[in-house]
């Protein structure tokens, strides 16, 4: 009797453990996503010079919304493969958590069409031609000091400027130099290339909760779900890991909390198709 009750609580505490493990990561992905916020706020001041729009607005703050959207997300998969019994998933519940889910990816989308947009930005940059660079001091030109920082020209930079031929953003006051703009233009892509990761991911996970709901996530299909993610998740590992040896702490941090999270997510699912 003792031991059973050993073992039982050796579980629980170990179910504590988990739960405190997977809640501290939302927590830090929610503070992530009010510096990304920050960030985008403070880039956007620059990308609205010729008015606003949708498109303008997916743009400039394509990471704030497609971080804020997974983390909506993250919650309701929380929801569903570990907070709410699988026998009540059915009815209104079932159809309001994947009513959810569906805004969710429509802003998810939105993200991933303005973090293209912002590539393509940056691939249709054109020639920018002016006698002195220094001339431009105090008005509304920026220029490109990384793919999400843009700095107003000052005394100091403008002759560095007038040492190389000059990009400009198109429709933006944004300038370039060649070096600045083909580095800012390959980190670009490399966020599409991770969002895209990132959407075989979830649209995975998606298929995992659904053959889960009506158990059928078990033999070579839980196999293939589980290669297939492992590949994935390498490769967003390899993203996370880029971004650590380029500097760009925050990405790496944050590329990180959310692998973690999704794993555990997985947890959740595997262990409730175990269970059945």
């Amino acid at each position: 009797m003792k031991s059973k009750l050993a073992e039982r609580q050796a579980l629980l505490n170990k179910a504590r453990i988990f739960q405190l493990l997977k809640y501290t990561i939302y927590i830090l992905l929610m503070v992530d996503a009010y510096q990304y916020f920050l960030s985008d706020y403070a880039a956007s001041r620059h990308l609205f010079e010729t008015g606003f729009s949708f498109s303008e607005f997916a743009k400039a703050f394509a990471i704030t919304i497609d971080v804020t959207a997974w983390l909506v997300l993250l919650l309701f998969f929380e929801l569903e493969t570990a907070v709410i019994p699988a026998e009540k998933m059915k009815g209104p519940l079932l159809w309001f958590l994947h009513g959810v889910r569906l805004v969710c990816y429509f802003f998810v989308f939105s993200s991933y069409y303005g973090y293209f947009s912002k590539y393509w930005m940056f691939v249709n940059a054109v020639p920018f031609a002016v006698d002195d660079v220094c001339a431009l001091v105090g008005g509304a030109y920026t220029y490109v000091v990384d793919l999400d920082e843009y700095l107003p020209i000052t005394e100091g930079v403008c002759q560095k400027l007038n040492q190389a031929p000059l990009m400009r953003l198109e429709g933006t006051h944004i300038l370039a130099d060649p070096e600045r703009l083909q580095e800012a233009r390959f980190m670009a892509l490399v966020d599409v290339l991770y969002a895209t990761v990132w959407l075989i991911v979830i649209a995975i996970l998606e298929i995992d909760v659904y053959l889960k709901e009506h158990g059928k996530l078990k033999g070579w299909v839980l196999l293939a779900s589980e290669v297939t993610k492992a590949l994935l998740y390498l490769a967003l590992l390899g993203g996370a890991v880029f971004w650590g040896i380029k500097g760009e702490f925050l990405d790496f941090w944050d590329a990180f909390l959310w692998l973690a999270a999704f794993a555990l997510i997985d947890l959740n699912v595997f262990g409730l198709a175990d269970d059945s």
